[in-house]
């Protein structure tokens, strides 16, 4: 069974998650780790468990979701895998997190590994599937653990909220669209894991969220 443990990084307070079996195997979801002292909590806890760390993962390419990239793949040598639309995002993290106020990063690195829609992403025994979620961003995905019930949205659904879409290549229609037929389709019970804020689920996003709510 797959398990899932929350790091809350840099001043946008972005949620980076590791995903892991009973096998010690794992893959880093958006680290967003800023600082040291940042990386120092993130591998600690995967140093500590013993775990063995497989790849990363981006669910798109905005800075505070990748900020930490490079650092992880040094640390562990592995790759980063990401939908291939989010190198743009990529290219232009260091730009972005100049006009966002963020601290300065230098470049990142562009993922090596691309994923598309329905693939799968083995972790040990488990499986997160692959879901395309665009509108917050080009080439956003969603992961999908389907044994476990739970789903990692990235910035596309939060808590009784959307992503923002006032960024290139984000699109507001284009995010309810993704967001109704993609991620509101899983069962109502699916546990919902966001970028950024709580956790909810997909019925109360269905019943309750104002910007998509059916």
């Amino acid at each position: 069974m797959l398990q899932i443990n929350a790091f809350v990084f840099n001043p946008f307070g972005e949620n980076t998650y590791l995903v892991h079996d009973e096998t010690g195997a794992c893959v880093i979801i958006d680290p967003g780790c800023a600082s040291e002292g940042e990386e120092g909590q993130l591998f600690g806890f995967i140093d500590r468990y013993g775990l063995k760390p497989l790849m990363v993962v981006n669910t798109h390419g905005h800075v505070d979701h990748v900020v930490g990239n490079n650092a992880v793949k040094r640390r562990y040598g592995i790759p980063v895998a990401a939908h291939p639309d989010t190198h743009a995002d990529i290219v232009q993290a260091k730009r972005q997190a100049v006009w966002l106020g963020f601290q300065p990063v230098g470049d990142i690195d562009l993922p090596e590994v691309a994923l598309g829609d329905d693939e799968e992403i083995h972790v040990g025994k488990g499986v997160l599937q692959v879901i395309c979620t665009p509108g917050h961003a080009k080439g956003s995905i969603s992961l999908y653990a389907p044994v476990e019930g739970w789903v990692l949205t990235g910035d596309a659904l939060f808590c009784r909220s959307i992503g923002r879409t006032d960024l290139p290549g984000g699109d507001y229609d284009t995010l309810r669209e993704s967001i109704r037929t993609r991620l509101f389709t899983l069962p109502d019970d699916t546990e919902v894991f966001s970028g950024h804020g709580e956790s909810t689920t997909i019925g109360e996003e269905k019943d309750f969220n104002p910007y998509v709510a059916l």
